[in-house]
This record gives structure tokens, sequence and C-alpha cells, in this order.
């Protein structure tokens, strides 16, 4: 965006990294993510389940951990960048969670 203020023209741009490109749309299980850690297994779930009086509680309850990305890593995953889930690995409405092994069929 350009802005002009009397003789003086001022450019504003918002330098977002190498994530935001324009990219096209791909399923759940083709989203960038970290892998999980031993004995865990990473799923992306709906930040619209997570809402709400109950949801996050019943979901730590329930075992569910939400995914944050490590000190060096952030521009490498995308991230929520505001709300209750801000710092979370999300995109389009899908938070990345981890849950263990154990408690799997």
């Amino acid at each position: 965006m350009k802005i002009k203020i009397f003789n003086y023209t001022i450019q504003i741009t918002k330098n977002r990294g190498p994530y935001y490109k324009k990219r096209k749309w791909s399923p759940p299980s083709a989203l960038e993510a970290p892998e999980a850690p031993d004995g865990y297994r990473h799923r992306w779930i709906r930040s619209e389940m997570l809402k709400g009086r109950w949801g996050i509680k019943k979901s730590k309850d329930a075992g569910w951990d939400l995914v944050k990305p490590k000190r060096g890593e952030k521009h490498l995953y995308p991230t929520v960048t505001e709300g209750k889930f801000k710092g979370c690995i999300g995109a389009g409405g899908l938070i990345l969670a981890r849950f263990p092994e154990r408690y799997l069929p």
C-alpha cells in the first residue's frame, strides 16, 4: 500500500515470511506439521470443536494437547496469530493436537 503525504510517498508492506505465499487447498492430512514424539500421534481438529464453555477442558481431560512450535520453528509452520489459540499450530480453522497412542484402539 502506498500513502502520499505532502511530497513524500511511503510504501507499507507486511513481511509474513515464506509460508504465506498463495497456496492451493490441500486436505488436512497433507498440511505441514512437525513429527510427533514417540508414543503420540498428531491430528488436525476443528477449532470450533474446542470453543464454548467446556471445549478445552473436556479435550484436555480426554488426553488432547494443543501443539505449539518450538522456539526456532515458528516460521516453518502456520500458527494462529490471534484469539484463544494464539501461538498454536493451525491453518484455516484447523488446529494441530497431540494425542497419546495408548488411548487409541
